[in-house]
């Protein structure tokens, strides 16, 4: 026998990992999976008008056993009261291995039969179908749904956003995150026979592969503060995390997210995350925390920042401090202490507008000193920020893969959007941050881009055409596609229904951006942009959009050029209007003298130009008007 220690070590390892792997696959319940949800069903069919059926969604056995799931309940994200998924005195449910059964609420849709006829072929035959209690109702705005086994284990959870009406919410395709649009012709989604309803129930994306895609990272801190392990995973069944410290499973910790509070020498050691669903296992790196334990008096290495909220929100400010022995912790309220608050974290919940100006401060220290620093609370009405246009389908001769959002500022007030974060699931998880200041003045837009910085957005829509100063946030690893959602939240935002504004479109022609308008029901989804409609034009690529823009701007002069012959003038324009330049004297004050006409043109694209072809025209100002045709 080889007595080596790394032979010991590969072997309790092998054996830590066979347990884990048993404990994991001892529920049958973790191979099932909500795979389809139909929360706002259509009220067309063609171009006639049809009373909507019911909201119904899908569950699916990813497993090779079957289940019964007779005795299992389900609750929408109110998680109460549960409700049975089978009705008292209808027969047994087992689910048999890769087959769904679909659950359809008895209120507009009352039967079984209704059920199909809606779908239609559709829907195959063999697909289990049951009725279930009228409550509860999904919400079209946002909602979820939850699913228990008999003993009250949570099998499965998925949360959803805005709906699009007569489209349903299943799994990306590729990752199993739930919150796709479906769509025609894709993963066994198509229309419904009765109306224009879109969806695929009886046929499931998946299993998808279990995968990290973002591993716990090595942790240097502090004793006394509280470092955070994260990791992300996909797959379909969705992950379930359990993380270990020294081989030995955490009590509780089985979210992505693990904090160890107040942290202590005991503590350090390998932290690890086993991510299973019930079909496979995957073990995240090992990490570690180190500790400092040199004795220094408080030294803050992050201060509290200044935080603005809107009214009704929680303020959260913290502090992050290096000291030992560890430090306490004093919190105040414009200079008073607050009692209770004596932790590195502080919540203010229920803001008010009273609450504006108030000045923060927390104070840090052990027996060997202390520091202060202080912050500022902004209590504000909730921003008017829309978000304006999308384009999400760049087309085949423009920048492949360079999604684009524009949000607006309706507000009468400056909006700084450092903080903010937005993503394209009704999730705050692996939501993108924006951590610079950036501040919207009333009426600006911002262009929210997908992997390019602002000269080059710049060089596919032309500098010339777009307006001065615009502001181009450039992030990574949305991925917005042509049947998606937007969604933008504050930093305050706790729970993905705060949003401050959201939108979901379902189609989207290659090289054509979609507009939205707040008035304008029919573009509250999103209607092509047209040029020469709400500031819309054609980039040199022939993608149409209006980024910067919501309404056709004035005439603006973006070149003069001038040689020996003539002056050269260009100026950014609407396709198709008809423009008068006109000259006056630089000897005359040019808002007081005769302005005279150089002549007319009829833009064919998006920056006309004019020549001046007299030899004396390096003496003149120019200005350009839009002639009412």
């Amino acid at each position: 026998m080889n007595n080596h220690p790394m032979s010991h070590f590969l072997f309790g390892r092998l054996a830590w990992l066979t347990t884990v792997w048993a404990l994991c696959a001892s529920s049958a319940a973790a191979q099932l999976a909500i795979t389809e949800v139909m929360s706002s069903a259509s009220t067309n069919h063609g171009a006639s008008y049809v009373a909507n059926q019911s909201d119904f969604w899908e569950l699916t056995n990813f497993g090779s056993t079957a289940i019964d799931v007779t005795d299992y309940t389900f609750a929408d994200s109110l998680e109460t009261p549960r409700q049975p998924l089978v009705a008292l005195g209808d027969p047994r449910l087992v689910l048999a291995p890769r087959e769904s059964v679909v659950f359809v609420r008895t209120k507009e849709t009352t039967t079984v039969e209704q059920f199909r006829e809606w779908w239609g072929e559709r829907l195959p035959s063999w697909v289990e179908v049951r009725m279930v209690s009228t409550t509860p109702g999904f919400n079209s705005i946002t909602d979820g749904l939850r699913v228990w086994d008999q003993a009250l284990n949570l099998v499965d959870r998925v949360d959803f956003g805005v709906s699009r009406r007569g489209v349903s919410f299943v799994s990306d395709p590729v990752t199993g995150e739930f919150g796709a649009f479906s769509e025609a012709g894709v993963d066994g989604a198509g229309k419904a026979a009765t109306a224009d309803d879109v969806g695929s129930p009886g046929a499931a994306v998946g299993p998808l592969p279990l995968q990290i895609v973002s591993q716990p990272k090595n942790q240097v801190v502090c004793a006394g503060t509280d470092p955070a392990f994260e990791i992300r995973a996909t797959g379909l069944p969705r992950p379930k995390f359990q993380w270990y410290f020294n081989g030995s499973a955490i009590p509780g910790a089985t979210g992505a997210r693990y904090v160890i509070t107040n942290v202590q020498p005991a503590q350090v050691g390998p932290y690890q995350v086993v991510v299973s669903n019930g079909l496979e296992l995957v073990l995240s790196d090992s990490v570690t925390v180190a500790v400092t334990m040199d004795r220094s008096a408080p030294s803050i290495v992050t201060a509290p920042l200044d935080v603005e909220v809107y009214s009704n929100q929680t303020a959260q400010l913290s502090v992050e401090a290096c000291a030992f022995p560890i430090a306490s912790y004093q919190w105040f309220y414009d200079g008073v202490p607050m009692d209770g608050e004596t932790k590195a974290v502080l919540a203010l919940p229920s803001c008010t507008p009273a609450m504006s100006g108030a000045e923060i401060c927390v104070r840090v220290s052990n027996e060997l000193g202390f520091q202060t620093a202080c912050a500022h609370l902004q209590v504000t009405p909730k921003p008017k920020l829309r978000l304006t246009e999308v384009m999400a389908n760049a087309g085949p001769d423009c920048v492949q893969g360079a999604d684009w959002v524009e949000v607006t500022n309706f507000d009468t007030r400056d909006v700084n959007l450092r903080g903010y974060r937005f993503s394209d699931r009704y999730s705050l998880v692996g939501a993108f941050e924006i951590k610079q200041p950036v501040v919207l003045a009333p009426g600006q837009s911002v262009i929210l881009t997908e992997g390019l910085n602002a000269d080059q957005f710049a060089r596919w829509w032309g500098a010339g055409n777009l307006p001065p100063n615009l502001v181009v946030i450039s992030y990574y690893g949305l991925g917005l596609g042509t049947n998606d959602a937007f969604y933008l939240w504050n930093g305050a935002a706790a729970d993905p229904e705060d949003s401050v504004d959201y939108r979901s479109w379902a189609g989207m022609l290659p090289g054509v951006s979609q507009l939205f308008t707040s008035q304008d029901e029919d573009c509250f989804f999103g209607c092509d942009s047209v040029v020469g409609e709400a500031g819309a034009f054609r980039a040199e690529c022939g993608g149409i959009g209006s980024p910067g823009y919501t309404t056709n701007p004035p005439p603006r002069l973006v070149t003069i050029t001038r040689d020996a012959l003539q002056t050269r003038l260009q100026w950014h324009g609407v396709e198709g209007r008809t423009y008068r330049v006109e000259y006056t004297d630089r000897l005359q004050t040019p808002h007081s003298g005769a302005w005279l006409s150089l002549g007319e043109v009829v833009a064919t694209d998006s920056l006309p130009t004019k020549r001046d072809t007299n030899p004396n025209s390096s003496g003149r100002f120019y200005r350009v008007l839009e002639v009412n045709r």
